[in-house]
């Protein structure tokens, strides 16, 4: 479905999965790259943090690769 008019998506959402929401209105959400799960709420956080994760986890990832054997 897409949002609703004038409102923005960050693109960071395509390397986050929702799971659940709280009943404070912070949500779960799991990283799709190292699987950590993280608390998130728009009002209080807005999604720097989130961001900065991504960018923190990609780097581990280029300098550490997973080994696949």
């Amino acid at each position: 479905m897409p949002p609703p008019l004038g409102l923005k998506i960050s693109h960071v959402w395509s390397h986050y999965e929702r799971i659940e929401e709280g009943d404070d209105g912070w949500w779960k959400v799991r990283c799709s790259h190292c699987h950590l799960v993280l608390r998130y709420n728009a009002r209080v956080t807005g999604t720097k943090s989130l961001m900065m994760h991504v960018e923190r986890c990609l780097e581990r990832n280029l300098e550490k690769p997973i080994r696949i054997e």
